[in-house]
């Protein structure tokens, strides 16, 4: 029998200090001095124990700990402390001196645009300032802030890369708490070159650029996700395809990820086999590999977490089952605790959890059900499952406490782009590596690279597209216990499932009809429903009822995927007017897709908004224009005629469309992202904003006009908001005025998609969930 079926004993020794040190590492980072006094003096009463009774096994545990809290305490303090965050407590006008830590990163346009509209040419770059001059004071420091820079300034900044100190002026802003930035600093005019970046960042930043030439004349999606999958390069990526990504489970290959080291270590080590190589030349070869892989996609931590969770992977994978889960685990804690000790704030960081999850499930489960699988499939089949599998089932407890959802094509997904990763992958190192020497050399290695990455595109995007890509599962602590007790189910039965052909078969042909039908919920939507608010995160889809099968869409949300399983849930196949609020990506970020996928009549704005609608005739309205479809009634309220459309964030919310709708006798109030002055102007231009349903405008933001909500008089305030969102909507202050002014509230967040359905009698509200 193999030695294989004869596994040894798991080694959890370095288990504990790594949870100590993960402990460690979030209470020393989390500005809590109490917390902290607290956990040292226990942990040094331990070591006190342990010594006196000579119970050395506690040692490593309490040793973790209190360095891991001291390096937390180290990193935090000049975050949480310092000039640069007493300044963006009184959000100072600044010039400062400092380093730039990555590239210039560009942010996703708000929505869709016609090409004349600039907004989406907003950057972000992580830095740590320097030098800080303010209140005629000129100090050193050394405070990691996130510099944001506008559409308008962008250009000054295309220039920039990593590594380079640069002087600019701005105001600083207060961060989020618990984040691992003293501040954000809106700079303003482009950067003065103080001191170019070191000669090894030169010569990286040549390489990316030589990438991004070898792919210059692919198509559009290759152009996008080459860069991004070899050295984490995103500037091409625009939202749609990030959202496809997400909605697939496949981000984990447009970010350097711990698997694009996998395949290129499992690559080299290969190509050394085939030619000769043994013993320890083997080792050298990979350590080769790991530098060259770190020095092309920098230095940042998530590039040093997908360096050491590639190489434990890679080591469990080829140890064997039995060597794996002792060596895996092993390695996998010794990785963590490093990777803590280097920078603590991935104590707190989500996506360190998952890869440490994932990495844990490829070590404790892969190896083992990929050799159960072997016994029918060829090796290369059994790994495609089995890694994706053990990853999926290890981070879904996580996944769900983070986003309120488990992805049912995540696995269909993976195993549909394995054979397509790995060549992409290393030919996009080969064109890399090329570009700087041989630019026609690396134009003909990056066409495979090129091929591969279509096919991952459009993998992503057929499986973003499924009635069943994603399934709802029940939140809070109840969810995530039975997600635990079904996952532990799980992994008992998977080895016996993937040991036999047919069972492993049927199950995957149930998997798939499931992606493609979607699960079915009886008794949703309930007949004769009037108006429909879609979950689509954190954006707005409101739905009106004007004919079986028809609708009037208000606005798309920012979700390709949401939308369209909301619409077919719905039965929507057919949209004769589909109104835009206002062309931000959280309200019309997949007008793209509806647009696509269903039959849409004409396309409503408000003046001086021209989105791309792609040959769909499109209307603008302005105040006091009034549209029949159907049972639905609009009458447009604001914005004037005449009123200038502003490209400014602020300003264009207050120049959303807003309507009042009536449906079947009920009326719903949709005033898009109105902001208090907004909505102040609004009540003094005498509009008649009275309706039995109001959408709360911008989300539940705190920035609301107690008058204006007031006067609409509603009886049921409707909430589209995305669960955890990192903007706080809604606002505890909006709650409590909407319940002081006997709102009835009802959240998608909480419910999930939302009905109305209204009688004679009364209305009723029914959430999906």
């Amino acid at each position: 029998m193999p030695a294989s079926d004869h596994p040894g004993p798991t080694d959890l020794r370095l288990v504990v200090p790594a949870l100590a040190a993960w402990a460690g590492a979030w209470l020393g980072t989390g500005g809590d001095q109490r917390a902290v006094l607290v956990a040292a003096t226990v942990a040094l009463l331990v070591v006190g124990a342990a010594l006196r009774r000579r119970r050395w096994a506690w040692l490593p545990g309490c040793v973790a700990l209190l360095g891991a809290l001291l390096v937390g305490v180290l990193h935090a303090v000049p975050v949480t402390s310092g000039t640069v965050h007493r300044l963006a407590e009184d959000r100072a006008r600044v010039g400062v001196e400092m380093v730039l830590l990555n590239d210039p990163v560009t942010v996703a346009p708000y929505g869709p645009s016609d090409g004349t509209d600039t907004r989406g040419g907003q950057l972000w770059v992580r830095a740590r300032v320097e030098q800080v001059s303010a209140e005629g004071r000129r100090t050193t420091t050394r405070a990691p802030v996130l510099v944001t820079v506008s559409a308008t300034d962008a250009p000054g900044w295309q220039e920039a890369i990593a590594g380079a100190r640069v002087a600019v002026r701005g105001t600083l802003a207060a961060a989020d708490p618990g984040s691992d930035l003293a501040a954000i600093l809106r700079a303003t005019g482009p950067p003065q070159l103080v001191d170019g970046p070191r000669w090894d960042q030169r010569v990286v930043e040549a390489t990316h650029q030589g990438l991004r030439d070898a792919v210059a004349d692919r198509a559009p999606p290759a152009r996008a996700l080459v860069p991004a999958l070899v050295v984490g390069d995103t500037s091409g990526v625009d939202q749609e395809m990030e959202e496809a990504f997400r909605a697939s489970g496949l981000l984990h290959v447009m970010a350097v990820s711990g698997s694009n080291l996998t395949l290129l270590l499992a690559f080299l080590l290969t190509a050394a086999k085939l030619l000769g190589v043994r013993g320890r030349v083997l080792h050298a070869v990979t350590a080769s590999g790991v530098i060259v892989f770190v020095a092309l996609c920098s230095t940042e931590p998530s590039v040093l977490r997908a360096t050491a969770m590639g190489v434990v992977g890679l080591t469990a994978l080829m140890a064997g089952a039995s060597d794996g889960r002792r060596k895996g685990l092993r390695s996998l804690a010794v990785a963590v605790i490093v990777l803590l000790m280097l920078d603590p704030w991935l104590a707190r960081s989500a996506g360190f959890v998952l890869s440490t999850s994932a990495t844990a499930g490829i070590v404790l489960w892969a190896t083992r059900w990929s050799e159960a699988m072997g016994r029918w499939a060829p090796r290369w089949l059994a790994e495609a499952v089995t890694v994706p599998l053990a990853a999926q089932l290890a981070t879904g407890p996580v996944a769900v406490v983070l986003s309120g959802d488990i992805s049912a094509v995540g696995l269909l997904a993976n195993m549909a782009v394995g054979p397509l990763v790995g060549p992409a992958t290393v030919c996009g190192f080969a064109a890399a590596g090329l570009g700087t020497l041989w630019p026609l050399g690396a134009e003909l290695v990056a066409f495979p690279a090129a091929l591969a990455a279509r096919g991952i595109v459009a993998v992503a995007e057929v499986s973003a597209a499924a009635p069943g890509a994603t399934l709802w599962w029940p939140p809070g602590t109840a969810g995530v216990v039975l997600l635990v007790a079904a996952t532990a189910a799980g992994v008992i039965a998977v080895p016996a499932v993937l040991a036999r052909r047919w069972l492993s078969v049927a199950l995957g042909l149930v998997l798939l009809a499931l992606v493609l039908r979607g699960p079915a919920q009886p008794g949703w939507p309930p007949r004769d429903w009037d108006l429909a608010v879609c979950d689509v995160g954190q954006g707005n889809v409101i739905v009106l009822a004007a004919a079986p099968g028809q609708a009037v869409l208000v606005d798309t949300g920012g979700d390709p995927a949401a939308v369209l399983r909301c619409l077919r849930g719905l039965g929507i196949h057919r949209i004769p007017l589909l109104v835009l609020s206002h062309l931000h990506a959280d309200h019309a970020g997949a007008l793209g897709d509806v647009l696509q996928r269903l039959p849409v009549d004409a396309v409503l704005t408000a003046p001086g908004h021209r989105p791309d609608t792609d040959g769909v005739p499109q209307l603008t309205s302005a105040e006091g224009d009034v549209i029949r479809v159907g049972a639905v009634t609009w009458q447009t309220l604001a914005p004037r005629p005449g009123a200038p459309a502003s490209k400014d964030t602020a300003d264009e919310n207050d120049g959303s469309l807003v309507g009042r709708a009536t449906v079947d006798g009920a009326t719903v109030l949709l005033p898009g992202d109105l902001q208090a002055e907004g909505q102040d102007r609004l009540l003094r231009s005498g509009a008649d904003v009275a309706a039995t349903f109001l959408v709360v405008p911008h989300h539940g933001s705190r920035d609301q006009s107690e008058a204006f909500l007031r006067a609409t008089g509603a009886r049921m305030a409707l909430v589209s908001v995305g669960r955890d969102n990192t903007y706080g909507h809604p606002h505890r202050q909006t709650l409590q005025t909407l319940t002081g002014l006997g709102m009835a509230i009802v959240r998608t967040d909480e419910r999930g998609d939302l009905v109305v359905s209204c009688t004679e009698q009364r209305c009723r509200t029914t959430g999906a969930h």
